[in-house]
């Protein structure tokens, strides 16, 4: 029966151990000092080696001729059993189809027991992540506590779904992706044990298909020999992998550069061959990634590049030809590409992008920056900006007016001090000191429900314009809209008239800038969430303006403040607790 390569060439030996120095020599390390722990998580990718790791640690232990180094023989009786898989003291378990607690009480029946012909017996749980929430505390009592002959080796592509009380209890050994050098360097030694004649570039070409894992090398390696027909060349390879081979897609690049034409119909060619958008975008990547790297840095960029000899010739006669900043950009192109990509997307569409967006670099376009979103939003006015522009009008027209002779009233500050003058202004006039008794004055000759108008007018400047009295505020709050209510803006008019002789008293011909400001900013939301056009709704008195008892005044407030959203206290309805004589909607 023919046995695939990546059987045949499984390393039998610690030293055929590929990309692996570390995990390697610390299980060597172990086994020389006698020191080998209870229980190994092996974690890392896939055909990076851990089963064969495993196997490699069980045959050592069982050895009956241990070479110097604690390297198995492999020809003793052990040693061939084992690779064979045939050993009874050997346990190999698929944790995919053995994942139930039924197979671990089974494992942990036998687990006492002695080994049959070997000094340890040693389980091998592969794909140990697959096991269920109870295998997995069925196991933890026997994993922390083995018989002294016992070693078990758990290996996993996942280790974070192992649960981190199996994890505590076993010494955990990483395992990397093999690099493509060392893929490239196993792939030539097999090829020369099988008397196979290669190509170089098709095997740098199939060690960068595989991704870090030799088991995946072989395979294709194997498949790309048969269809050449016991050769490995890179025409087979292409034809196998679909093109998108690197030297063919150099070839590309180069033409990009110097004939467009000619690389649109490469582009379409390689696209009809099959190969995914995905896999293209992700291999043109990396061509200009090492080309923006070997731009910057030279020949001290080809120590981290994982390229061949002509490969690296590519990179040196290229990179010349290209400006760092457009090479850099062109990355950034196929960086945003690749997640439509990897979702789906046509090949027609896909090599359209491509070219374009690669053309227009080499043109002298820059990449352009993807916006967080599509849409694009207006900023919103807000009060304070409109109050700051009316307020430099105001003063604008005061200039005017003190140039004409006429004499412009300052603004007066209900908080009792003194209110700046825009430096842009001309006027000659300086603003006006008021002390705490002018906003005393104004509260007294407010009418009997003063208190929550006063309580409004915190942190207000109140304007005399030219015989209207504005009300400004410096951000939208509930006491902007109590204030706009018709009633209480007359109350502020008729008490300001009587406290600074400012303003005109017919609340017809009075309009407030607080409304206006509401009115212009109607989309900005006050303390409640509620926007401040909508909260501001005039409360009108039934009597057409007679004047209501204090207690009906002050109940009328309250349901103002309600409606304009201010945070205040009032007795909910139906509560018990209404006071006496409150209006029927209070």
């Amino acid at each position: 029966m023919y046995i695939s390569l990546y059987r045949r060439y499984r390393p039998q030996t610690f030293s055929d151990m590929v990309g692996q120095s570390a995990a390697v020599g610390v299980l060597m390390a172990s086994l020389r000092d006698g020191s080998l722990g209870h229980a190994y998580l092996f974690s890392g990718p896939r055909g990076c080696g851990k089963t064969s790791a495993a196997r490699l640690v069980a045959k050592s232990l069982d050895c009956l001729n241990r070479k110097e180094g604690c390297e198995p023989c492999g020809e003793c009786v052990n040693c061939r059993s084992i690779a064979a898989g045939e050993h009874l003291d050997v346990i190999e378990i698929d944790g995919a189809s053995n994942r139930g607690i039924n197979e671990i009480r089974d494992l942990k029946s036998h687990v006492s027991l002695k080994p049959l012909s070997a000094s340890y017996k040693v389980y091998i749980i592969d794909e140990v992540h697959m096991l269920t929430d109870p295998a997995f505390n069925a196991l933890l009592k026997t994993l922390e506590e083995p018989p002294a002959n016992v070693v078990f080796l758990l290996a996993t592509t996942e280790p974070h779904k192992v649960p981190v009380t199996i994890r505590s209890r076993c010494q955990h050994i990483p395992f990397h992706r093999i690099t493509a050098a060392d893929t490239a360097a196993r792939l030539r030694y097999v090829c020369g044990k099988e008397n196979i004649e290669t190509e170089d570039e098709a095997v740098w070409e199939i060690a960068r298909q595989a991704d870090g894992a030799l088991r995946d090398a072989l395979s294709l390696t194997e498949q790309a020999v048969a269809l050449g027909r016991g050769r490995l060349s890179l025409e087979a390879v292409r034809e196998l992998t679909g093109g998108s081979s690197r030297s063919e897609l150099e070839t590309w690049v180069s033409a990009l550069r110097t004939d467009p034409r000619k690389a649109s119909v490469m582009l379409h060619s390689v696209m009809a061959r099959g190969v995914s958008p995905e896999r293209l975008c992700e291999a043109l990547f990396v061509i200009f990634r090492d080309m923006w790297l070997y731009s910057l840095w030279g020949d001290k960029a080809m120590e981290a590049l994982e390229v061949s000899s002509a490969e690296g010739k590519f990179l040196e006669s290229e990179s010349a030809q290209w400006q760092s900043d457009r090479l850099r950009s062109v990355c950034a192109i196929l960086s945003r590409l690749m997640p439509k990509a990897r979702y789906g997307m046509k090949g027609d569409v896909f090599s359209g992008l491509v070219l374009m967006e690669i053309s227009s670099v080499i043109n002298g376009a820059k990449a352009p920056v993807a916006p967080v979103s599509g849409r694009t939003y207006e900023p919103v006015p807000q009060v304070k900006d409109v109050r700051e522009k009316r307020t430099a009008e105001r003063m604008s027209a005061a200039a005017v007016s003190a140039a004409a002779g006429g004499a412009a009233r300052q603004p007066h500050s209900s908080a009792g001090g003194t209110v700046p003058v825009s430096a842009g202004a001309d006027s000659p006039s300086e603003a006006l000191s008021f002390g705490n008794n002018d906003f005393s004055r104004l509260v007294n000759n407010l009418p009997a429900d003063r208190l929550q108008i006063a309580s409004a007018l915190i942190g207000a400047e109140i304007y005399d314009a030219g015989g209207r009295i504005e009300i400004c505020f410096d951000r939208p709050c509930a006491a902007q809209s109590f204030v706009s209510i018709d009633r209480n803006r007359k109350s502020i008019e008729e008490a300001a008239a009587r406290t600074w002789g400012a303003g005109a008293p017919e609340a017809a011909e009075s309009k407030s800038v607080t409304e206006k400001e509401v009115s212009t900013a109607e989309n900005v939301p006050n303390a409640e969430g509620t926007p401040a056009a909508a909260a501001a709704q005039p409360s009108r008195n039934a009597e057409g303006g007679g004047r209501e008892s204090a207690q009906s005044a002050a109940y009328g407030n309250l349901r103002a403040l309600r409606r304009a959203g201010a945070e205040v206290l009032y007795i909910e309805k139906g509560s018990g607790e209404e006071p006496e004589n409150a209006p029927e909607d209070y």
